[in-house]
């Protein structure tokens, strides 16, 4: 219960602060930043306290008392601002969350319309994705069977050992060097009493709702009709270029060609990369299904970028309208906090920041003013960031593999423009027209969007190239804006022409195909008997019983599979987990990994690696004995020397501080 009224009161809390910081918004903007504000107020406020008092119930309450008190003082703020008593008689309900007075407009009416069958989307694929329950077995979809498990170690782990800064639980003594806010807003539920599976789910629920109305009221802030922006929403979250082509190739004979989207793993229209003899190279991925929905630094990442990218618009484009300090400082404030959030988020900020910049100067011909309000951004946007790359990003990104110089890495196969003509499709190819017949206010706008892709085109951030993806999708989602504003107006001028509403519709099909067939497999693959066993029964009942009989920091050695039950769902330490993870934070498990056979095989070796590392329980499954046993498997060596604590379902855990005594 104490979770849900955590999250209630951040809730709360940041509907206040919107109050106060945009007043002259209108009811919806206010509830949509307030939200934004306190679920980004839940992921930090317990951050500083935490170095000192480690992830546990009295840093968050010290959080949430420092969260009141910057409350307050926005309340003070603005009171004395408007010159205005502290307290009043009448209209102090106002006064703390705003003047609600003006309810929902008939445009923020019809965008909830536009948002309702997106959410109920979001909200099935959570059920349905987010390791359900039959018959005590856990099951999750397709895109989720693999990051989730990454995902729930750190929720489990954070909350279970509170130790801050946290570390690998799947390589214990390595530094968690990961963005990992989007997780521990999770770990701060499950901490205060909420379920495991709800803690997961709330928080994004919330991400998909922000999500969504951030996109549309940034887009409805650039093109000003509530018809532009809802066609540049649709194609942001409808994303998808021509891959279904590759499935309805000999469909007279092979009609399997086109039913395997829904039936293999990752054969869809906008993933569907190592077919056709490597020649698909399909790979624009959807933002919901391929990047919200699995991916949550993602998903909180774009609430949070949409939210800055919105303050800064209104007040480089609209500073006739906005009070410019304000709006500055308070993207400074939020575009600080974002790396921990999601560093790719930084990034977007910091290219788009930087064109906007030079437009703003150059326009107001470095006036004073302009100066001084980039300034009240920049400098907390720094300030705040630079402690957070220090300790955390760039560790992780110190490594060879790390942001590197390579031309349209993300490109595998095919020519340049048939490249990105086949996988974004229709917005691709309206693109240079629709440049061209924006206005220069628009132009001047899309500038962020051009940064953003002429610098990922040359620049590799990490490991894969598959992760500039998540900078390409911010270029992407400037191009809807252009070309949204471009397809309206075409719409308009060929008005009295007979047909205009079917090519409307057939450009809408051409654009979104794509992404309807792909949503449409991604929700089925949660479903049974499509769905993905994630955790087994007899896997979960020793995890119940890892719970409640292990110490909370205990160190297991067991195998490294990616779903491991002990690391996933119980927060403890096993000794090396998956090197999928590992791998692309660049963290060094290859020794620990290449040791697993030996440890497993040669009961000399299993002993040096013990008392090295400290070792507190052994686990054997079914998993350590198909992928570890060499023949030697050391078993036997175990139920001899060791108190076996656990047995059942065929899976076996070991006391490792608890030998058998010694037969006389």
């Amino acid at each position: 219960m104490l979770g849900y009224l955590l999250f209630l009161i951040y809730l709360v809390l940041g509907v206040m602060m919107a109050a106060y910081l945009l007043p002259e918004k209108r009811l919806l903007v206010r509830l949509w930043v307030g939200f934004v504000l306190g679920i980004v107020a839940l992921m930090w406020s317990n951050i500083p306290f935490s170095f000192l008092l480690g992830f546990g119930k009295a840093s968050h309450f010290c959080g949430l008392g420092l969260t009141v008190l910057i409350t307050c003082g926005l309340y003070f703020f603005r009171a004395k601002k408007d010159k205005k008593p502290l307290f009043e008689k009448h209209g102090m309900l106002s006064r703390l969350f705003g003047d609600f007075a003006g309810g929902f407009t008939h445009d923020d009416r019809r965008l909830l319309l536009l948002v309702l069958p997106f959410m109920l989307f979001a909200a099935i694929c959570l059920g349905n994705h987010s390791f359900y329950n039959v018959d005590g077995s856990l099951y999750t979809g397709q895109c989720t069977y693999g990051d989730m498990n990454f995902h729930l170690g750190i929720i489990t782990s954070m909350k279970e050992q509170g130790t801050f800064p946290p570390e690998y639980s799947i390589c214990p003594g390595n530094q968690l060097d990961y963005y990992f806010l989007c997780d521990s807003v999770s770990s701060s539920l499950y901490l205060f009493g909420m379920g495991l599976r709800t803690a997961y789910v709330l928080p994004m629920f919330f991400g998909f709702l922000l999500v969504f109305l951030g996109f549309w009221l940034l887009a409805e802030a650039v093109l000003g009709k509530f018809s532009k922006a809802s066609v540049a929403f649709v194609l942001f979250f409808l994303n998808g270029g021509f891959g279904t082509f590759y499935f309805l190739d000999n469909l007279r004979k092979d009609p399997k060609n086109f039913t395997q989207i829904f039936t293999e793993y990752y054969h869809t229209p906008t993933n569907y990369v190592n077919s056709q003899g490597g020649t698909s190279n399909i790979c624009w991925t959807n933002t919901v299904v391929d990047m919200m929905l699995p991916q949550r630094a993602t998903l909180f990442g774009w609430m949070l970028l949409f939210l800055v990218l919105y303050l800064l618009y209104i007040s480089v484009f609209e500073s006739e309208k906005a009070p410019w300090n304000r709006h500055f400082i308070a993207a400074g404030v939020l575009a600080g906090l974002a790396p921990m959030v999601q560093t790719y988020t930084y990034f977007t900020i910091g290219l788009a920041a930087a064109a906007w910049l030079v437009y703003s100067v150059i326009r107001d011909k470095f006036s004073k003013k302009i100066l001084l309000s980039w300034v009240m951004f920049g400098v907390p946007a720094l300030a705040l960031s630079i402690p957070q790359l220090k300790i955390w990003i760039f560790g992780a990104v110190g490594g060879k593999s790390f942001i590197s110089i390579v031309f349209n890495a993300y490109n595998e196969t095919d020519n340049w423009l048939w490249f990105w003509v086949k996988n974004v499709g229709l917005v691709f190819i309206l693109l240079l027209p629709a440049f061209i017949s924006v206005s220069k206010k628009l132009k001047l706008m899309y500038s962020a969007g051009l940064l953003i892709f002429v610098v990922t085109e040359f620049v590799k951030f990490q490991t894969f190239a598959y992760d500039n993806n998540k900078l390409y999708l911010m270029w992407y989602a400037f191009s809807t804006l252009i070309v949204a504003d471009f397809l309206v107006e075409c719409y308009h001028k060929l008005e009295g022409v007979r047909g205009r509403a079917v090519i409307a519709v057939i450009l809408l099909v051409i654009a979104t195909n794509a992404a309807v067939l792909t949503m449409g497999r991604e929700m089925y693959s949660g479903f049974r008997p499509q769905s993905y066993s994630l955790y087994d029964a007899k896997a979960v009942r020793a995890a119940e019983f890892i719970e409640e009989n292990t110490p909370s920091d205990a160190l297991f050695i067991c195998h490294n599979n990616h779903n491991n039950v002990i690391a996933c769902l119980t927060g403890r330490n096993i000794f090396v987990g998956s090197g999928t993870f590992l791998y692309s934070h660049d963290v060094g498990y290859q020794e620990r990994q290449n040791a697993l056979y030996s440890i497993f095989n040669d009961q000399t070796d299993f002993e040096k690696y013990r008392e090295e590392y400290g070792f507190d329980y052994a686990y054997i499954s079914e998993w350590e004995r198909a992928n570890l046993d060499k023949g030697s498997f050391i078993s036997d060596y175990l139920r001899d020397t060791y108190t076996l604590v656990y047995d059942q379902d065929n899976i076996q855990i070991y006391d490792l501080n608890a030998p058998l005594a010694a037969t006389p």
